[in-house]
């Protein structure tokens, strides 16, 4: 009878080559599996969109607001409307010029909030959250208020230079609460002059309403605001600096108009 060629202690280190080899075997066959049938939710899921922006710039605006501004000589206007999927909020965004362009720079923005409670800043914060992308070489500060046909208005100054030129400009803002609405925005000059308030309380006065959207209050809002109208600084209508335009106002605003003024 001839001895076993192995012994038990020298079979010891081949059975433990043999177990790692299958046991590595088996972990590259489950990662291969895992890979093979993970859940689609897996794979796409780097390809998820983008989140969609806070404010979205409607593509065809409908103008809701009238502002004629005779005295920038034809200057090119733009009407933009931006909404927020959110809440609902809306902002009507008027404008008149470039920022560095060589005529004025004028802004009205009319801003009606989604929810009740939303609460807005004082005239120099609002002012400020707007104009953070031009270079601002004065910084906004307080400068009093103006009376309107919608009410006060708070008043601020600061300079703006976008195109390394220094611009004085008079900002505004007046926020309300019956409708909830606020009216902001500013009026540059065209270098270091300062703005006429006079000019500014002529544009108030000529902001008009087109169609308030189904929205009652808003309408008779502007409504009540016309019956206050100063048609910048004078009463009679033939004289008024201001370009009146009837067929400008909305047909529930007429409306409410018709019958409130007597003739005399």
């Amino acid at each position: 009878m001839q001895p076993a060629s192995r012994t038990v202690p020298e079979d010891i280190p081949g059975t433990i080559v043999r177990i790692l080899a299958y046991i590595g075997a088996v972990a590259i066959l489950s990662v291969a599996a895992a890979s093979l049938f993970r859940t689609p939710e897996l794979v796409t899921s780097t390809d998820d969109p983008a989140p969609r922006p806070k404010w979205i710039d409607v593509e065809r605006p409908h103008a809701a607001f009238e502002l004629l501004l005779p005295e920038l000589g034809g200057a090119p206007s733009r009407y933009a409307i931006l909404r927020r999927d959110a809440d609902g909020a809306r902002k009507d965004v008027l404008t008149w010029g470039e920022p560095a362009g060589s005529g004025p720079y004028v802004m009205v923005e009319i801003y009606r909030p989604g929810s009740s409670g939303e609460r807005f800043l004082d005239a120099a914060g609002e002012i400020a959250a707007r104009i953070i992308e031009f270079p601002i070489t004065d910084d906004v500060k307080a400068a009093g208020q103006i009376e309107s046909k919608f009410g006060a208005m708070s008043l601020v100054d600061f300079a703006i230079a976008p195109d390394g030129q220094e611009r004085r400009c008079l900002g505004f803002a007046g926020a309300f609460d019956t409708p909830a609405v606020q009216i902001a925005g500013w009026y540059c000059s065209t270098g270091q002059e300062v703005v006429n308030r006079a000019t500014l309380a002529c544009a108030f006065d000529r902001l008009t309403i087109m169609s308030a959207g189904g929205d009652d209050n808003l309408a008779q809002w502007f409504a009540h605001a016309e019956l206050k109208r100063t048609f910048c600084g004078q009463r009679n209508t033939i004289l008024a600096a201001t370009p009146e335009r009837r067929d400008s106002l909305a047909g529930p605003l007429r409306t409410m108009l018709r019958g409130r003024i007597r003739p005399r």
